[in-house]
């Protein structure tokens, strides 16, 4: 196969590929002394709703899509449940959106003091009181360099969005992360732009104005942490969720 059928070959997998029919291929360089590998072009082939053979023993790296996932044997499927099965996927999340955004439970308390925790607080301005329009608010000690806020939503819950004041102290949170918790026991993870990198969302600008920021995509989350990364003064924070409660 020359130079330019492997060009128009590796081309048309990786648009076929956007559409979720991933195409397998195979992998050989005598010169390595490693056996032919099978691999796909795809980071996550739990995206895959079909795989078929494609291209044989072109170099995994010609196909611009990152790191190659390699197989072991040779797999081929146009079945979408057998290859979640033999991937070992997690169940994809099917209700991850909203007829309409409600708020979660900070500014009416819903969601209690004790599901409200901080990487630090300060005695006068505890985590229970980052509450949206509160007369107090959420002010983490001095030498917290990496100050977050979590609420504890217990059962997995849409959310789309987070809506944010600053205080009257003069202080606000100019830019912020926001990660969360799928499970109790999972990793937290980040809201992510539409391009796949962390999100830093854009704050206030003073003190009274609500500022509300809409993900790309919504998450179904157990637990949502706010990670401030940028400020005015200080960090002093009052909160409301945005989503809805699975049913």
């Amino acid at each position: 196969m020359d130079g330019a059928v492997a060009w128009i070959l590796t081309h048309i997998i990786v648009m076929v590929s956007c559409h979720q029919i991933c195409f397998i291929g195979s992998e050989y360089n005598p010169q390595s002394g490693i056996p032919s590998r099978w691999f796909l072009p795809n980071k996550d082939p739990c995206k895959c709703t079909a795989v078929r053979l494609g291209g044989m023993h072109i170099p995994a790296s010609s196909y611009h899509q990152g790191a190659p996932y390699y197989l072991y044997q040779l797999f081929l499927s146009e079945d979408s449940d057998e290859i979640q099965a033999y991937f070992n996927c997690e169940p994809a999340d099917n209700n991850a959106e909203c007829s309409s955004l409600q708020p979660l439970g900070m500014e009416d308390g819903t969601i209690p003091d004790d599901r409200i925790t901080a990487s630090s607080s300060r005695s006068y301005c505890p985590s229970g009181d980052a509450r949206l329009n509160n007369n107090n608010r959420w002010i983490p000690l001095y030498h917290d360099a990496n100050p977050w806020i979590e609420a504890d939503l217990v059962e997995s819950t849409v959310v789309s969005g987070v809506t944010t004041q600053g205080s009257g102290n003069i202080w606000f949170v100019e830019q912020y992360k926001v990660a969360y918790q799928k499970q109790p026991s999972s990793d937290y993870e980040h809201v992510k732009d539409g391009n796949g990198n962390i999100k830093v969302f854009i704050g206030n600008t003073d003190i009274e104005t609500p500022v509300t920021n809409l993900f790309d995509e919504s998450v179904v989350a157990t637990v949502v942490r706010i990670e401030p990364t940028a400020w005015e003064g200080g960090v002093a924070l009052r909160l409301e969720l945005l989503g809805c409660r699975r049913d």
